[in-house]
């Protein structure tokens, strides 16, 4: 059998190669990696080198290690994970013990996404192809002296070389790992024996609290998860019971928790709320966590969306206990090197060095007068009493991406890890109790006490020093207010208009369906709160536009095609429509959030531009029911779609 050209030149080559160049890992890199991919007809420019960080850790090292990946496409801008092939680790030439550099090509290779990865000391050879539910085969464990045998290069030559390895299908090699797994659980259900023995492999179910740490198990998956504190970051490992999945430990940090597992709570796999599971057919779901990508049966993904409701509820819950307890939600959450904290209000600079001076000149240790409050720490400002601290208060420069002035100074209520150690020394569900005026005072009660109290004293204090007067210091504060009425407290039907304005910016970039458990009461106090709109209103054709795109393909779409014009479709029947929409929903187990953006936009049309009469029973019922909607809105606004 003719070998061809293009393998002869890789045998000559390989056959031909001599270890003994390799003096360290940029010679192993250099004279076999590089030359090695050439003869194997990658391009150079679908080859990216990539500085890794510190296996599973946050930080680079000083000297970060350097990693190969070869892609399908010589398109830079394309060069992604879905377009990534081969993820090459080489490590020094003395080095004998592969195995720490094979689990980090293996956590790596599933981070950029690689059919392949490679470890090589430029003598050992080892080749891994990637399954798609973090598995591994290892394909390929030679050692240059095999290089000798032509059938062997060949074989390497063949399965690796760039034609072959670009034209594999990441989404049939997908279908193919279903296959084997769906097969797998077919031979399970046909014998119930076998489906008997794995059984007694399930996990014995618990819910377990000590502190932050909440273990939650199911009979097929188990989570174990550290809550987050304080506005710091949580994160969770998950096990299966199923021997497919034996020894696979999937660690999630604070990002994968709140940009995946959050969205969805109690709700069915099936409905297709939940951004990490993809239904493959009734019994099969392809489920995404972190790097990691895993197809589970219907009982497994059942269990792992009961475990995952019982972490992320308390998860969510712990974050909003910090931001109910500090007063926070008003404020713009920023963080930046090592500062995490609330902007407040904004003060020209001529303010700040006056703040700053009263800060020093004021500092605890040098009186004992009620203003003796506070303390340099690092820039940080410490408001304290006595021992007690107060408040954290930070100067931030130059805000980023604003029409502010280059001068003006952002102040932060920091969120300190000094003003927050009485929550590491109590117990942690009793750290509340010393919120308030003489224990940690919260973002609004900063704010006001800085606006109200000290920087009134401040400008008193160096009137006769300072070259502006006390009305230009005041004038140049910028206060970051939130002018909206409280819901609770609106008896103006207008003033619930930014409230639905902010639910309809959540539903306008929400890809997942919606629990229509959320909407039944949103859509039905709604439709009551307009029903007794005049019939006068403006902008008739924009509700039924809306209306239209909410029912495609259904009874009013066929209205409208009988209709010659937009005179004929009156407010009354728009609230038909409505109560269709109603109607529907209340026999729905979910909602598709694109229909809900859509009759969002109607509610809020009407109430800014019709005269409603109602009453104030319905407007109660609207408050109430837009509390629930909007707290979630106003949640995953803040911390999931940041995370995205």
């Amino acid at each position: 059998m003719t070998i061809p050209e293009s393998i002869k030149k890789f045998i000559t080559w390989i056959q031909g190669f001599d270890r003994r160049v390799l003096h360290n890992e940029d010679d192993v890199k250099e004279k076999l990696i590089l030359p090695m991919f050439r003869y194997l007809y990658y391009p150079e420019i679908c080859h990216r080198q990539y500085s890794l960080k510190t296996y599973q850790s946050e930080t680079h090292t000083k000297n970060p290690e350097i990693a190969q990946i070869y892609f399908a496409t010589d398109d830079v801008k394309k060069q992604n994970t879905d377009t990534s092939l081969i993820f090459v680790k080489t490590i020094e030439p003395h080095k004998t013990k592969l195995n720490k550099a094979i689990e980090q090509a293996k956590f790596y290779s599933n981070h950029f996404n690689t059919l392949f990865f490679i470890v090589t000391n430029g003598y050992e050879i080892k080749v891994f192809q990637r399954l798609d539910y973090n598995r591994e085969e290892l394909v390929f464990d030679l050692n240059i002296d095999a290089f000798k045998n032509n059938d062997i290069v060949s074989k390497f030559y063949n399965k690796l070389n760039f034609d072959v390895v670009k034209n594999i299908d990441k989404n049939i090699a997908d279908i193919l790992t279903y296959s084997k797994c769906n097969l797998i659980e077919k031979l399970i259900i046909r014998h119930p024996d076998l489906q008997y023995f794995l059984e007694k492999c399930d996990f014995e179910p618990s819910i377990t609290l000590e502190g932050c740490h909440l273990v939650v198990v199911k009979p097929k998956v188990a989570i174990a998860c550290n809550l987050p504190k304080a506005f710091g970051e949580g994160n969770c490992q998950i096990e299966f019971s199923s021997i497919l999945f034996k020894g696979l430990k999937i660690h999630l940090n604070h990002q994968d928790i709140l940009g995946n597992l959050m969205t969805g709570l109690h709700t069915q796999p099936d409905w297709g709320c939940r951004r990490f599971l993809k239904q493959i057919d009734k019994d099969s779901f392809i489920v995404n966590l972190g790097q990691i990508t895993v197809i589970l049966s219907n009982l497994e993904a059942i269990d792992l969306c009961l475990c995952i409701d019982e972490i992320c509820q308390k998860y969510k819950n712990s974050i909003i206990e910090f931001e109910n307890a500090l007063e926070t939600w008003d404020f713009e959450f920023i963080k930046f090197s090592e500062v995490r904290g609330f902007i407040l209000f904004s003060v020209r600079q001529e303010l700040w060095e006056l703040m700053r001076q009263f800060f020093k000149e004021f500092d605890y240790n040098k009186g004992k007068s009620e203003w003796h409050l506070f303390h340099r720490k690092n820039i940080s400002i410490r408001v304290s009493k006595g021992i007690r601290d107060r408040a954290f208060i930070f100067p931030k420069f130059n805000r980023d991406f604003s029409l502010l002035p280059s001068n003006q100074i952002d102040i932060i209520y920091e969120i300190n890890d000094i003003n927050l150690q009485s929550i590491e020394k109590a117990k942690f569900s009793f750290w509340q109790q010393d919120i308030g005026v003489r224990g940690t005072w919260t973002a609004r009660y900063t704010k006001q006490w800085l606006l109200d109290k000290y920087i009134p004293k401040v400008i008193t204090y160096y009137s006769n020093k300072s070259q502006l007067s006390e009305s230009e210091l005041l004038a140049k504060i910028t206060n970051y207010r939130n002018e909206r009425v409280l819901i609770k407290e609106i008896d103006n039907i207008k003033d619930l208009v930014p409230y639905l304005r902010d639910i309809q910016s959540w539903l306008h970039i929400y890809v997942e369906n919606i629990a229509a458990s959320l909407l039944k009461p949103y859509y039905q106090a709604y439709t009551n709160l307009v029903r007794n709109t005049d019939s006068s209103i403006t902008g008739i054709d924009y509700i039924f536009g809306n209306l239209q795109r909410v029912e495609w393909k259904n009874t009013l779409e066929e209205n409208y095609s009988n209709s010659t014009d937009w005179k004929n479709l009156t407010f009354k029947y728009a609230i038909d429509c409505l109560d269709r929409q109603v109607i529907r929903i209340n026999n729905s187990e979910y909602e598709n959030s694109f229909k809900a953006d859509l009759i969002t936009r109607i509610f809020i049309w009407i109430i800014k531009n019709g005269k409603i009469s109602f009453s104030q029973a319905q407007l109660n019922a609207a408050k109430q029911a837009l509390i629930p909607i909007w707290e979630q809105s106003r949640f995953e606004m803040r911390y999931i779609y940041p995370n995205q």
